[in-house]
C-alpha cells in the first residue's frame, strides 16, 4: 500500500496495540453471557494472535489480498487447536474436527432461542465466541490499517459487543461499557493520528510527538469513561424499562411449570425458593410427576395413551411394598400433571375436585381435568413406594417391559453414544451391573453445572458426554438413551426430590427441588429409579444405589428478587377418550386445557417467549449493518490500492467529476482541466474554487515533464501536493451530496463503490 507519511513502525506498531486494546475490552464484555472468567484468556489470545498476525504481515508489505485469508485462516487454526485439538492430526484439523464442530454449532442453533445466561464457555458456545471475536478482530484490522479507517475500524466490535450485551445479564454491565468506550476513544485518536500526514519544521524535527499523542489518547478515554459510567446511569430515565426487552417477560401470576423434562433448568434457577406444593406424608420419597417413555432423539415425551378416571383405587402395590399416605395441597404449581410417590395405588380430588382427575398406568402420570391445577387444590394420594435390593435386581433381567416402546431409539441415535454405553459397561454380568456402572461413571467423571442451557436430543447427548458437564436433564436424557442402546428398557422420571419439612410437618417441595432421573424396567420387578446426577440421591433406594438421600440444599434466596410477572405457562394434553374401570370406552372425552395440542403428548407453551427478540432477527441486523459498511469499505480498499502519485492523482480528477455529474455537468472528453473548471462555475458555482485548484495540479502534471515527480514533496506545512489535492476532491464532494436529496444521496453511496 503506497501512502506518503510518516507511517513509521513505532507508530503502526502503536495504532496496532490501541486497536488490540479495544478488542480486549470487547472480549471483557462476555462476562455478560459467561460466568467466572475462564472464556477470558481463550478470547484474549485470540484477539493478541489476530492482531499480531495482522501487523507482522503489514511490515512485510503483503498485499491485502493474500493478508486477509491469511489472518482469517490463522484465527479459524488457532480457534480448531484450542478447542478441537484432542481431534488434529500432526496439527492439522481432521473430519473428526468438522464433526464435532458442526455438532456444536447445531446445538447451540437449538439452544438459542431459550438459552439464559449466564451459560457454560463450552459446548459450542465457546467456539461460537471465538469466531465472533476472530470476525471483529479480522474487519477491524482491515478496516484501520487497509482502508485508513479511523472511528469505522470500531463497528464490528462494538456491533458484538452490543449483541452480547442485548443476549446478557447485568453483570459487570458498567465497568463493561466504560471500558469499551475509553478503549474506543483511545484507539480513534491514536489512529487519526497514524493516519494523519507529518508535519515537519525546517529543520526536519518532527511537531507531533508519539508520547504526547498517547498522553492525549489516554486522558480523553478515561475523562469519557468517567463522564458515561458515573453521570449517564444517573441521568433522568436511565432505570426505566428497555423500549423492547431482549430477554422476555411478560404479565401474568406468579406460577411454575411443570412439564415433561423441559422448563427444569428454569425452575431450578429463576424460581429458587417458590413453594410449589406441600405434601403431608408420613416417608419421604421423590415425588414424580411423570415418566416419559417416547425418545425421537428430539426430547423425550407421553405418547398418546388413554386415561382412566382416578376416584379411589387405581392400582395394586407390589409385594414388600411400603404404603406411603400422601395429602397433597397445591402452592403455586402450573400445569396439570400431579406430583405423587411411585407407585400410586389410589387418588382422589378432595371436595370439588373429586371427579376431576384422571390416570394413566403406563407412564405414571397423575391428569387434573377442568383447568390447570391452582393454590389451594389438594388431593388424597396413597402410594405402594417398591423396596428393591441389590441381589434381587444382580439376578433379574431386561427382557420384556410390555410396550417396545421403552426399548426404541432414532434411525439417527449417535453410534459414538452407543459406543461409549458398551465401553463403560464393559464386563457387567447382567443388567442391573450395567445400569450401576453407568450410574457411578457419571457421578464420578461428571460435573453438575445449570449454566449448561436445555436440551437432551441427539446433539445435547454427544455433547454432554464430550463436555461432561450438565445438569439432572441431560443426565437422565442421556442415562436412559444408553441403557437403551444396549438392549435395557429404560425410561426418563419428571418431577421434585423430597423437599424439606415445614412447620407444620409437611413436606415443602420448593422451584429448586425440581428434578429428573432414570428409571429402569426389571422383568417382575418392576420400574427402579437410578440416581446418575452428582448431589442427589432418592430416599430409600441408598441399598442398591449406593447413593445416600441429598438434594439442592443450597442458601435461601430472596423471592422478591425473583421477577413476579413471569407468566402463568401451561401443560397441554392430547384429547384423550376416557376408560371406565371396566376397560369400556366412555362416551366423553376431555379437551385440552387452553392450548392447541402438539405432536407431543405433553408439551410446555409460554407466553412469554414472543417478546424475546430471535437470533435471526439479531443475525437480520448485524447484515444490514454489514451491508451499510461494504460501500464504504470497497472505496478505501480500492483507493489504497492505487500505487503510484499520478494514478492518484487521475482517480482525484475522476472522483471531483463524477461528483459534479449529479449536478448537471456534462463529461466531455474534449474538454481540457481548466474548461471543465470554469464550466463547473457556472453549473455549480459553489464548487469552483477547488475545482480551479483541483485543475491547476492536473494540467501541471499532464504538460509539465516533471509534474508528476513533485506531488509528494511537502510544503511549508508539511503538507503535499497530493494531500492538497484530495482536500479539494472532498468539498466537492460534500458540497455535492449536500445539495442532493436523501434519495439520491444513498444511491450515490451505494453505487460508487471507487
Amino acid at each position: 500500500m503506497f501512502n506518503h507519511r510518516t507511517n513509521s513502525t513505532a507508530s503502526e506498531v502503536t495504532a496496532s496495540a490501541a486497536l488490540l486494546l479495544y478488542s480486549v475490552a470487547v472480549v471483557g464484555g462476555f462476562a455478560r453471557v459467561f460466568s467466572g472468567w475462564d472464556f477470558f484468556d481463550n478470547l484474549l489470545l485470540i484477539a493478541v494472535v489476530g492482531h499480531g498476525l495482522a501487523l507482522a504481515l503489514r511490515l512485510l508489505h503483503v498485499p491485502v489480498w493474500i493478508a486477509f485469508p491469511i489472518t482469517g485462516l490463522g484465527a479459524i487454526w488457532l480457534t480448531g487447536a484450542m478447542f478441537y485439538r484432542d481431534t488434529f492430526t500432526l496439527f492439522l484439523p481432521t473430519f473428526e474436527s468438522w464433526d464435532l464442530f458442526r455438532l456444536e454449532l447445531e446445538l447451540v442453533g437449538e439452544q438459542f432461542r431459550t438459552a439464559v445466561a449466564p451459560v457454560a464457555f463450552l459446548a459450542g458456545w465457546d467456539v461460537l465466541a471465538a469466531l465472533g471475536v476472530a470476525a471483529a478482530v479480522l474487519l477491524a484490522d482491515t478496516f484501520a490499517f487497509r482502508a485508513d479507517a479511523r472511528a469505522e475500524a470500531l463497528v464490528p466490535g462494538g456491533v458484538l459487543f452490543v449483541f452480547v450485551a442485548a443476549l446478557g445479564t447485568d453483570r459487570m454491565r458498567i465497568v463493561s461499557t466504560m471500558a469499551l468506550i475509553a478503549a474506543g476513544i483511545f484507539a480513534t485518536v491514536v489512529l487519526r493520528q497514524h493516519h494523519t500526514p507529518s508535519r515537519t519544521g525546517s529543520i526536519g524535527i518532527s511537531h507531533v510527538n508519539l508520547g504526547r499523542v498517547v498522553a492525549v489518547a489516554v486522558g480523553s478515554a478515561l475523562f469519557v469513561a468517567v463522564i458515561a459510567g458515573v453521570v449517564g446511569p444517573r441521568l433522568p430515565g436511565a432505570g426505566a424499562d428497555p423500549i423492547y426487552e431482549t430477554k422476555g417477560g411478560s404479565s401474568g401470576s406468579v406460577t411454575e411449570v411443570v412439564s415433561p423434562l423441559v422448563d427444569i433448568r428454569s425452575r431450578l434457577t429463576n424460581r429458587s425458593t417458590t413453594e410449589l406444593f406441600t405434601v403431608g406424608a408420613n416417608i419421604d420419597s421423590y415425588w414424580r410427576s411423570s415418566a416419559l417413555p417416547k425418545f425421537d432423539g428430539v426430547t423425550w415425551g407421553l405418547p398418546e395413551r388413554d386415561l382412566s378416571r382416578a376416584d379411589g383405587v387405581i392400582g395394586q402395590g407390589a409385594a414388600g411394598a411400603i404404603e406411603i399416605r400422601q395429602e397433597l395441597t397445591i402452592a403455586a404449581l402450573g400445569g396439570a400433571l400431579l406430583p405423587a410417590a411411585a407407585e400410586p395405588v389410589a387418588a382422589t380430588g378432595v371436595g370439588d375436585l373429586r371427579n376431576d382427575l384422571r390416570w394413566n398406568a403406563d407412564s405414571a402420570t397423575l391428569v387434573k381435568t377442568g383447568g390447570d391445577l391452582a393454590a389451594g387444590d389438594r388431593f388424597s394420594i396413597i402410594s405402594a413406594s417398591p423396596r428393591f435390593s441389590s441381589i434381587t435386581l444382580s439376578s433379574a433381567t431386561s427382557l420384556d417391559p410390555g410396550d417396545p416402546i421403552y426399548l426404541e431409539l432414532p434411525s439417527n441415535f449417535p453410534n459414538s453414544v452407543a459406543v461409549t454405553a458398551r465401553e463403560v459397561t464393559a464386563g457387567s454380568t447382567s443388567a442391573y451391573a450395567a445400569a450401576l456402572s453407568l450410574q457411578n461413571w457419571m457421578r464420578s467423571e461428571f460435573t453438575y453445572s445449570l449454566e449448561i442451557q436445555e436440551g437432551h436430543g441427539n446433539n445435547a447427548i454427544e455433547s454432554f458426554l464430550i463436555n461432561r458437564v450438565g445438569y439432572c436433564e441431560q443426565f437422565a436424557g442421556a442415562y436412559a438413551a444408553m441403557l437403551r442402546s444396549l438392549n435395557i428398557a429404560a425410561r426418563v422420571a419428571v418431577g421434585f426430590t423430597q423437599g424439606a419439612i415445614d412447620g407444620t410437618g409437611a413436606y415443602s417441595v420448593l422451584g429448586r427441588n425440581a428434578h429428573a432421573w432414570p428409571e429402569v424396567w426389571f422383568d417382575n420387578i418392576g420400574w427402579v429409579p437410578f440416581e446418575p446426577t452428582p448431589g442427589r440421591g432418592a430416599p430409600g433406594a441408598e441399598e442398591y444405589t449406593g447413593v445416600a438421600p441429598q438434594q439442592d440444599e443450597g442458601p435461601a434466596v430472596d423471592d422478591n428478587a425473583a421477577d413476579a410477572d413471569t407468566p402463568t405457562a401451561t401443560v397441554a394434553v392430547p384429547e384423550t377418550t376416557l376408560v371406565n374401570s371396566g376397560g369400556a370406552p366412555a362416551p366423553t372425552t376431555v379437551p385440552p386445557p387452553d392450548i392447541e395440542p402438539t405432536s407431543e403428548s405433553i408439551a410446555t407453551m409460554s407466553s412469554g417467549d414472543s417478546s424475546r427478540i430471535s437470533w435471526r432477527v439479531l443475525a437480520v441486523i448485524a447484515a444490514i449493518g454489514l451491508v451499510l459498511a461494504v460501500p464504504a469499505a470497497s472505496r478505501r480498499l480500492y483507493r489504497s490500492s492505487i500505487k503510484s502519485p499520478s494514478a492518484q492523482l487521475a482517480h482525484l480528477w475522476t472522483r471531483a467529476n463524477r461528483a459534479l455529474r449529479s449536478m448537471g455537468l456534462d463529461d466531455s472528453p474534449d474538454r481540457t482541466p481548466s474548461e471543465t473548471a470554469a464550466a463547473t462555475a457556472l453549473v455549480f458555482p459553489v464548487a469552483s474554487r477547488p475545482m480551479h485548484s483541483l485543475a491547476d495540479v492536473v494540467t501541471y502534471v499532464n504538460y509539465s515533464p516533471d509534474g508528476s515527480e513533485h506531488l509528494d514533496d511537502e510544503g511549508s506545512y508539511g503538507i503535499t501536493t497530493l494531500d492538497n489535492c484530495r482536500i479539494w476532491v472532498r468539498q466537492v464532494e460534500r458540497a455535492v451530496t449536500s445539495s442532493l436529496t436523501p434519495a439520491a444521496r444513498a444511491q450515490r453511496y451505494f453505487t460508487q463503490l471507487t
